[in-house]
């Protein structure tokens, strides 16, 4: 049988209560050319019989995996190992794809052998589907088509992982994703990075996804992901346009970080993190005004968000 066009690649960890939606949306699609490659990470839950079922049922389409547990990373590279595709679509368990994601993602690709990563516009949900926010970017990407590296290292804008496709060939010769992010957060951010620095992002101003935020410990999960943020701009000085861009890439780091405290109870926090992103990059005026926002009375924030 001639391998896919596209391999879906979808980790999943203890995922019973999405999965089924998450496959669901990926055979929907309004294009067939793909397989999707459910690597389960040593899920302890009904996931594995779940995906087993899927399989069975379109063996066409669904290939499942199973290995012990290693995180995130490291199933999403086992995942690629397997893949057959000629593209790479991302797919977590519990995400969900709009139909006509991978025609209009693989059309684009197919157009242009320069560009290395496709993207598009995602909506929040809450773990019952119900709309939280939508991050559709319409033309902001735009303005970033000559330097989409500088725009995602200095977080001026976002690549929304559900969105993407890329070169299996690729990513295979970058590396996949790197482990030492597994548990920090930013594996995604630092692959994006990498495709890069070796031909052209593109971005879809359209619906392509639906990303489902769920769980708790925010404050614990906020250190781990600074933790990865800090490690991705320091990763990103074994390039030349990371070490270019380091003051602002760690000045940018200072301002996720102060956007992510509260502003009652870590005044002093957020205070001290946009001082650092002014003294690092005075030119970015994210730091002026999130600076000005914080010296504000509460009452006048409120009255004006």
């Amino acid at each position: 049988m001639e391998p896919p066009l596209v391999s879906v690649i979808m980790p999943v960890y203890n995922g019973e209560r999405f999965i089924e939606a998450a496959l669901r949306s990926a055979l929907g699609q309004d294009f067939s050319d793909f397989e999707i490659v459910v690597l389960d990470d040593g899920s302890t839950d009904a996931s594995a019989g779940i995906a087993r079922e899927y399989a069975r049922m379109h063996p066409r389409h669904v290939r499942y995996f199973r290995q012990e547990n290693g995180g995130f990373c490291a199933a999403r590279n086992a995942a690629i190992a397997a893949a057959r595709g000629r593209y790479l679509a991302l797919l977590d368990c519990d995400d969900l794809w709009m139909p006509q994601h991978l025609s209009h993602a693989i059309e684009a690709l197919e157009s242009d052998p320069q560009t290395v990563l496709i993207h598009a516009n995602v909506r929040f949900i809450d773990e019952n589907g119900a709309v939280l926010a939508e991050f559709l970017h319409k033309e902001r990407w735009a303005q970033w088509g000559h330097d989409p590296f500088k725009a995602i290292l200095l977080r001026y804008e976002h690549v929304a992982c559900a969105t993407t496709v890329f070169p299996r060939a690729l990513a295979v010769e970058l590396g996949g994703f790197d482990l030492r992010y597994s548990g920090l957060g930013c594996e995604d951010r630092d692959l994006w990075l990498r495709l890069a620095l070796r031909g052209k992002v593109r971005h879809l101003p359209y619906h392509a996804a639906d990303y489902r935020v769920h769980g708790g410990g925010v404050s614990r999960r906020r250190e781990r992901m600074l933790c990865g943020r800090r490690l991705l701009v320091e990763r990103m000085t074994d390039f030349s346009e990371g070490r270019r861009l380091y003051p602002a890439a760690l000045a940018a780091l200072a301002l996720s970080e102060a956007e992510e405290c509260v502003p009652g109870s870590e005044r002093g926090r957020v205070l001290r993190a946009y001082g650092t992103a002014i003294r690092l990059n005075p030119r970015d005026l994210r730091g002026w005004r999130g600076l000005a926002r914080a010296l504000l009375p509460s009452r006048v924030r409120a009255a004006h968000p």
